[in-house]
């Protein structure tokens, strides 16, 4: 019996001596560089994924970028044949010329970031004191501010080539309407807002904190492409009062859920006058009835705003007594038309300069060394001919 053993010990000896001399043959035979890329891909001790550093933030010390858009042309081929044509090729840009500047700011370093925090509102002595914040960002990127004028969808535009409106799809997200067909056209990649969600989504780091735009909303056409203007009858633009019409209320209550998810997606609302007046050439009873009217009819809609972008970037900082009634209002903010940086602060406000990106610019740019981002890149000269 202990023989029989003995034999079994050796054999299973020889065993485990030939499969080890096997093992280093192979391991032998492996190239390095195979056996190191197998090393690379094995997953952490209990199948984790190793955190991605978080990037370094800093103070930006540079002079802040604001530029501004209108509403996108949807169909070039509608927009850029028909009786405006002149119009939408000067002050707009299509939805693929806005994709494709959404990707050049983004591989020049350029993050959107809130217009919340650049500035901060104290009281001092009971007087309003603005003061200018610098945005923290990732080190090496460059903030923007983004808006988007006249968001409404105006009659002209809808008759030309652009989307309707915008509404909340099936599944609770921001989509586009325009109407024909059985029901209308839902779309997602033809208006401002959709086409820089989708962006954000495929380039996250695009957005700092969850930073979206600023919408600029007048009211003579309604909110959002929404024709809450049913309120009001009557001709020579001298309308009577309906704002217990219960068909204005149901209409006011489906784009109040618009802007409310608009809200929760990171954009902020601003005051572009009630009916885009020319402000510092508007008789004062105008002026007021202008400011009145938004009060009434746009502020319930999107709330308080303390974000004044004037209609044709016309200020009123040479006008007192307009600007006062604005920043009694609850104004602190205002944005003109100019180079598209930095700010200047006075007595109870900030003046902003924006930089308009439209079919001008496009057009303008192409030869300075300055530009934003390169022309040919970006626009359809197929469709612009």
């Amino acid at each position: 019996m202990m023989l029989r053993w003995k034999y079994l010990n050796c054999f299973l000896i020889f065993l485990m001596v030939l499969s080890c001399s096997n093992k280093a043959k192979n391991d032998a035979d492996t190239p390095v560089s195979e056996a190191v890329n197998e090393s690379a891909i094995e997953e952490p001790l209990g199948g984790e994924a190793i955190p991605v550093p978080s990037p370094v933030m800093v103070e930006y010390e540079g002079e802040l970028l604001n530029i501004f858009f209108h509403p996108l042309v949807a169909k070039p081929e509608i927009a850029f044949k028909g009786k405006m044509r002149n119009h939408f090729l000067e002050w707009f840009v299509t939805a693929d010329e806005y994709k494709k500047i959404l990707h050049e700011l983004y591989i020049q370093d350029y993050v959107l970031v809130n217009i919340s925090e650049i500035y901060e509102v104290t009281i001092e002595n009971g007087k309003k004191k603005i003061i200018g914040k610098k945005p923290l960002v990732p080190e090496g990127k460059k903030p923007f501010i983004l808006s988007v004028d006249d968001l409404n969808y105006y009659e002209e535009e809808r008759e030309n080539g652009f989307v309707h409106k915008l509404v909340i799809d099936d599944k609770g997200n921001i989509a586009a309407w325009t109407a024909g067909g059985n029901g209308g056209e839902i779309s997602y990649d033809l208006d401002v807002v959709t086409i820089t969600e989708d962006f954000i989504k495929q380039h996250p780091d695009f957005s700092i904190r969850g930073a979206k735009g600023i919408i600029a909303l007048t009211g003579y056409e309604g909110v959002l492409g929404w024709h809450t203007h049913i309120a009001y009858e009557g001709t020579g633009g001298r309308p009577t009062d309906k704002l217990n019409d219960p068909e204005y209320e149901e209409m006011v209550e489906k784009v109040t859920e618009v802007v409310n998810k608009l809200k929760q997606l990171g954009w902020v609302f601003a005051s572009h006058s009630w009916g885009h007046l020319n402000m510092p050439k508007a008789p004062m009873s105008w002026f007021t009835n202008d400011t009145n009217r938004w009060d009434r009819e746009v502020r319930p809609i999107v709330g308080d705003t303390d974000l004044y972008i004037y209609p044709f970037g016309a200020t009123l900082e040479k006008h007192e007594d307009k600007h006062k009634i604005l920043r009694d209002r609850g104004f602190v903010l205002f944005f003109g038309v100019g180079t598209g940086y930095g700010y200047r602060i006075k007595p109870g406000y900030m003046h902003l300069d924006r930089r308009n990106i439209d079919g001008s610019y496009l057009r303008g740019a192409q030869n300075l060394p300055n530009r934003l981002f390169d022309i040919d890149k970006v626009m359809d000269r197929e469709m612009r001919k």
